[in-house]
């Protein structure tokens, strides 16, 4: 290894490193529409606990791939955006930005963060700059893993959860050229609106050829600049989406 990679893990190892994954399991929380995972292991150390034979461990995992925390490529909601696999390596380590609206979601947990909360942050930290991953820190991760408090659902079965609002998204694909974005909720959207059939918000960020990762964890331990994300997932041929494991870097 040459000096100067040296030196620079050297750097990266002085840095905090931050996970902003749920480790997920049969029962977390999910879109009501996809089923739950089954987990069965073919093998295991013990005779007669494995499903096919003894000696070793392993596993067979059922689950659809918007599963725990988890990467959507435009290909979720665009028949022809790019699939899991067409996200390019260079994609997967990007200045990370957090908008912190967790005042605000405690006061209205209906909270859409829109262009004003964007502005509101670029007024106190300076413009966003283009190829951010731009991360909104709802405070709902303390909520996980209990499914019927992230939903937060009325008598009627509206749910009450945070989201993004179209206008903030257009502000930071079309005038601040940021390549992703994420959020500690289940859905892009705002609950009320997803109870309703309404996503707007994932419609337009997925058609915009950006990608997103939902259900992100530990967003209140990250400064609102200055550290970095590295965003990984496995590499499934078409895929539409994966669980994914981030983590960030801070100085």
């Amino acid at each position: 290894m040459t000096a100067p990679l040296t030196g620079l893990l050297d750097q990266l190892r002085a840095c905090r490193w931050i996970d902003l994954t749920h480790a997920f399991a049969p029962g977390i929380p999910h879109y009501a529409g996809f089923p739950d995972e089954q987990r069965t292991a073919l093998y295991h150390f013990d005779e007669g606990v494995g499903t096919m034979g003894a000696g070793f461990l392993a596993h067979e995992y059922r689950h659809v791939g918007q599963w725990g925390t988890h990467c959507d490529p435009p290909a979720h909601f665009e028949r022809d955006g790019r699939t899991q696999d067409q996200i390019g390596v260079e994609e997967m380590i990007l200045p990370l930005v957090v908008l912190d609206v967790r005042a605000a979601v405690a006061a209205d947990p209906d909270l859409e963060l829109g262009a004003a909360h964007v502005l509101a942050h670029e007024a106190e930290h300076g413009e966003i700059p283009p190829g951010c991953f731009v991360a909104a820190a709802f405070g709902w991760a303390a909520k996980w893993p209990d499914g019927e408090a992230m939903a937060n659902r009325d008598a009627g079965g509206v749910a009450h959860s945070p989201g993004w609002g179209v206008d903030a998204l257009q502000l930071l694909v079309e005038r601040r050229g940021v390549t992703a974005i994420g959020h500690d909720v289940t859905d892009t959207d705002p609950g009320a609106r997803v109870s309703a059939g309404e996503v707007p918000a994932e419609s337009y960020i997925l058609g915009a050829d950006r990608w997103q990762l939902e259900l992100m964890a530990n967003l209140d331990a990250l400064p609102p600049r200055g550290a970095l994300i590295v965003a990984t997932w496995p590499k499934p041929l078409g895929g539409s989406g994966f669980p994914a494991r981030a983590f960030a870097i801070v100085p």
